[in-house]
Order: C-alpha cells, then sequence, then structure tokens
C-alpha cells in the first residue's frame, strides 16, 4: 500500500474559512493604527460628545416630563 506524496485538500468549507483568516489578516496588515496621543484624543472627543448628548437628553427628559406632571397629572383633585 503506498501512501501518496500529495497534500490533502480541504473541503469546500474549510478552505473557505482558512481563505477568510487569510485574508482579513492581510487586511489588517494594511491598517494604519493610530498613535497613543490619536487614541487618547479620539476616546476623549468620544466621551465629551456623549456626555453632552446625554446632558441634552436629561434636559429634554426633564423639561417634558415636568410638564407632564404639571399640566397632566396635576389636575387630579
Amino acid at each position: 500500500m503506498a501512501i501518496s506524496a500529495r497534500p490533502r485538500t480541504q473541503t469546500g468549507q474549510e478552505a473557505g474559512l482558512v481563505r477568510f483568516f487569510r485574508e482579513t489578516f492581510a487586511e489588517l496588515r494594511k491598517v494604519v493604527w493610530p498613535t497613543p496621543q490619536e487614541l487618547y484624543r479620539y476616546t476623549l472627543v468620544v466621551v465629551v460628545t456623549v456626555a453632552v448628548i446625554a446632558a441634552f437628553i436629561f434636559a429634554v427628559d426633564s423639561a417634558i416630563g415636568g410638564l407632564f406632571h404639571r399640566y397632566i397629572y396635576g389636575k387630579t383633585g
């Protein structure tokens, strides 16, 4: 019984998965990653933006809640 010297071929799904990861890593090598200073600055921008939007939503929610409490729920009794 002779053993074939030919490499085994992968099934279609396995070959597709291996190809996907190979291409993914190839694309990740092309990415220009931010420096630590840029990363800090971008993070700060995101945190400040989220805080401002949260404060705005809180203010609008409080104002609408106050109006409802005064004009709709306050008329009982």
